[in-house]
């Protein structure tokens, strides 16, 4: 994951200011034991050298740690700049993120997987390092006495696994609560509206403190968990740190060890011990994480661009012995039907019957359980079908930080003749003059026709509208009706509210009924 969201020219460049920090776990052993030793020979002249060797050295590690903090912000912010685009565009242009939960996955759990893999991770290496160079210099001055320290140093790393697995399960949990959390507060948030219309607060005020309270509790539960699995293993690291000090001790005693190296081990054995009670810390940390990982483990993966198609025609477009169930109930059984360019279809159905489901189909939203939906014999993903044809929802959307312009081409070069044109073909020209539009000052059939120009400006071959004259008013609706009649492409209509002279207006009338 970190080869994958993070540069690797930043990882070096901070693995080489990690280097310069490695210093500080020989540099004070050293200085102090050729103290002592000038001491001992009464030769006042070596602390000249000892300040100037001291002086250079916490110098670079000065310039180390101010690399290290400087480039890991950098790295930082690399992953949440990569791994949020990735997960963004997921979002946008495949279907393995939802909607309920993508603000969720952005703030929480890139978070989580910050602080618990990627900081681990990075301190992990560092403090591997560190620990190598310490035990190097241990077995330099006495090898056997270093190799002691390092038996009872490595055993709270090789304990480092203690309550792993609850750990991680409860990382999956405190991910699933958060979620759960953020989704809830979204949706009182989008209602705030209707809960005020009702005096509602007090209910959704207690539906609010219960999910927070769920919420906290669970990331108490996890740091409890943590502290938990730290105390076990600091115990075992307390043990493991005094048994090498008081061998120590007993080898100086009976001049086996001048009370120079006694020093200077010691403090490398400090430093060591230090060490490995990070790395057991981190190492716990980064295997709670493991589930998140995993999770979003397919956004590290090199995905195909999506291919352009280039057939000039889609029609007929063919829906063959369609079936479709959804949890246990048969929605569509053995339906077949044909429609061909410019034709104006209405589809038509009591609630349930499954007129959005076909819609659905047809745009690729849903796959059929069998039978076969055909443009001019060839079977389209969903992203070819969203080149060639468009959706239109009873909600359409106006996004407020950009301009008129800019919200019918969306993110496509802007050619001002033709938005004017499709402005006037959906009797829209007068938002041209309008200053400060902005999604709640628009009326509902604004937004309709303002999302049909967007078809237009894309030359959709085919439109897709889903009841979008449901919740407009009588004269409105008219204005919508006479839009979409009036273009030349295929239209594809879900309707609930017409009479038999609405009816006549269409090509085609797919009259669908409930199987229940």
């Amino acid at each position: 994951m970190l080869k994958r969201f993070i540069s690797k020219k930043l990882l070096a460049i901070y693995f080489l200011f990690i280097v310069l920090t490695w210093i500080d776990s020989v540099l004070n052993p050293t200085l102090v034991r050729m103290i002592i030793d000038s001491f001992q020979a009464k030769n006042l002249k070596i602390l000249w050298q000892i300040l100037m060797l001291g002086i250079l050295g916490n110098m670079l590690i000065v310039l180390g740690l101010a690399g290290k903090r400087y480039f890991y912000a950098k790295i930082i912010a690399d992953f949440n700049t990569n791994i949020k685009g990735k997960m963004f565009a997921t979002f946008l242009y495949k279907s393995q993120l939802s909607n309920e939960d993508i603000l969720s996955d952005l703030e929480n759990d890139v978070k989580q997987i910050e602080e618990n893999y990627v900081e681990s991770t990075l301190i992990i290496i560092g403090s591997l390092g560190f620990t190598c160079v310490s035990i190097m210099y241990a077995l330099l001055t006495n090898f056997g006495l270093g190799a002691i320290f390092i038996i009872f140093y490595a055993i709270p790393a090789l304990c480092s696994g203690i309550g792993s697995k609850q750990l991680d399960q409860l990382s999956k949990q405190k991910s699933e609560v958060n979620q759960s959390y953020i989704t809830l507060l979204s949706s009182f948030i989008a209602g705030a509206r209707v809960i005020k219309n009702y005096h509602s607060q007090t209910f959704f005020y207690t539906l609010f403190q219960k999910k927070l309270f769920q919420n906290i509790e669970q990331n108490v539960q996890f740091e409890k968990q943590r502290t938990i699995n730290n105390i076990l293993i600091n115990t075992i690291d307390v043990f493991c740190s005094i048994c090498p000090i008081i061998v120590d001790g007993f080898m100086t005693y009976y001049g086996r060890l001048t009370p120079a190296s006694f020093v200077a081990i010691y403090l490398v054995s400090y430093n060591i011990g230090y060490q490995f009670q990070e790395l057991s810390y981190f190492i716990n940390t980064r295997k709670s994480s493991k589930n998140l990982c995993d999770k979003y483990q397919f956004l590290a993966e090199r995905t195909k661009t999506n291919e352009t198609i280039s057939s000039e025609n889609y029609f007929p477009i063919k829906c063959e012995h369609i079936f479709f169930s959804h949890q246990g109930n048969i929605i569509l059984s053995d339906f077949s039907f044909t429609i061909n360019a410019g034709e104006k279809i209405a589809i038509i159905g009591e609630s349930g019957s499954g007129k959005t489901t076909l819609l659905n189909l047809l745009f690729g939203f849903l796959q059929p359980d069998s039978g076969h939906i055909t443009f001019n014999g060839q079977e389209l993903n969903q992203e070819a079908r969203q080149q060639i044809g468009s959706y239109i929802l009873q909600e359409s959307y106006y996004f407020d930080n950009l301009s008129l312009y800019e919200n019918i081409s969306l993110g496509k070069p802007i050619n001002h003749e033709k938005i004017e044109d499709v402005l006037t073909k959906v009797r829209l020209p007068y938002l041209k003059e309008k200053n400060g539009i902005t999604n709640q000052a628009l009326s509902g059939g604004e937004k309709q026709r303002l999302e049909i120009a967007r078809s237009l400006y894309y030359e959709k071959d085919f439109i897709l509208a889903d009841e979008v004259k449901s919740n407009l008013d009588k004269q409105m609706a008219q204005e919508i009706e006479d839009v979409l009649f009036s273009l030349h492409q295929t239209v594809i209509e879900v309707i609930h509210h017409y009479s038999d002279e609405t009816l006549k207006r269409y090509d085609k009338v797919i009259e669908l009924s409930s199987k229940e």
